[in-house]
């Protein structure tokens, strides 16, 4: 998720989880290979196992911005065809991309050719309800040489509105002999481990499921790897989470710049309390670590809301 999972948002979550790959943001092959490299493949080794998130359709370029990665330690390689985005799908890549089956083929064969390490996919059903493809471009990019394909189960035009439809996710299951991942609407640790078990899926991608509650990855670990589920946190643990988070950025970027890349995680931890609309404003203009500190004594007092907590729709294109 572009602009969330960076470096430091993973050494974070790898806190909750010491084992399960974890993927970077996206980031476009032609800025690897023409901006600042070291800054853009820059990651702490204790994020490993983590995966090298790519955006882009120029098989030359994708190969190469790929050894890139490799030589600077990622474990995987993954291509992103389901990122919805417009301003993305200006640029001839995410999600457009199932638009262009032969070229993705294209791409998975010239990456698989470059590294040595495992080359991965991330697609949608399809563009819209009448162009469904995913089993018929899995099915390709498995001969041309993916690993394992991640699978959104939505349509680009559907973006996050909607429900995911897993049984379509299952039926590109069904269809290759690789490792399948499901994604879209995974908020729930029970339905997440069903999925698993009962073979509909070989593994689930948490992704917008997590954002204002990263213990969701704990939980869904600890199911998976005891079967038992661990209970939520409550509203005060989520906001001491919050602090530990900021605290960790500003002690890495300083409080001004720290402030400024926290406001999303902030605002979506505390839309979880009683009267959340009027902070999430003030939010916007956080630039102290003064003022995150009263705004969130402001949040845990005012307690979470009377009906419970409030699971939020993300409706930003950038996933």
């Amino acid at each position: 998720m572009m602009d969330w999972t960076d470096r430091h948002c993973r050494y974070f979550l790898r806190g909750f989880s010491p084992h399960a790959l974890l993927y970077t943001e996206m980031i476009t092959a032609a800025a690897i290979l023409r901006g600042d490299r070291a800054r853009l493949l820059d990651f702490d080794p204790e994020e490993h196992p983590v995966a090298l998130q790519l955006g882009g359709s120029d098989p030359k370029e994708l190969a190469a911005a790929a050894r890139a990665g490799e030589d600077a330690g990622y474990d995987e390689i993954n291509l992103n065809c389901g990122c919805p985005s417009d301003r993305v799908a200006s640029g001839s890549f995410g999600a457009c991309l199932m638009l262009k089956p032969d070229r993705v083929a294209e791409c998975v064969a010239a990456l698989s050719a470059s590294v040595s390490v495992p080359v991965t996919v991330k697609m949608r059903l399809g563009w819209d309800s009448s162009t469904i493809n995913a089993p018929e471009l899995a099915r390709a990019l498995e001969d041309a040489g993916a690993a394992a394909v991640t699978v959104h189960g939505r349509t680009r035009c559907q973006k996050y509105e909607g429900t995911a439809d897993w049984a379509q996710i299952a039926r590109v299951k069904e269809a290759v002999g690789i490792p399948v991942f499901g994604s879209g609407d995974v908020e729930d640790v029970e339905t997440l481990a069903g999925r698993i078990e009962s073979g509909m899926v070989d593994g689930v991608v948490i992704a917008r499921g997590m954002l204002g509650n990263f213990w969701f990855v704990r939980q869904a670990v600890h199911r998976l790897a005891t079967g038992r589920l661990l209970p939520d946190l409550d509203f005060a643990c989520r906001i001491a989470l919050a602090r530990r988070h900021l605290d960790m950025l500003c002690a890495y970027h300083g409080d001004a710049r720290a402030m400024r890349i926290g406001r999303k995680y902030v605002a979506w931890t505390i839309r979880g309390c009683a009267g959340a609309a009027r902070l999430r404003a003030e939010v916007q203009t956080m630039d102290t670590r003064e003022r995150l500190d009263a705004l969130l004594d402001r949040a845990l007092a005012s307690g979470p809301r009377p009906e419970g907590w409030f699971q939020p729709v993300f409706v930003s294109g950038e996933g």
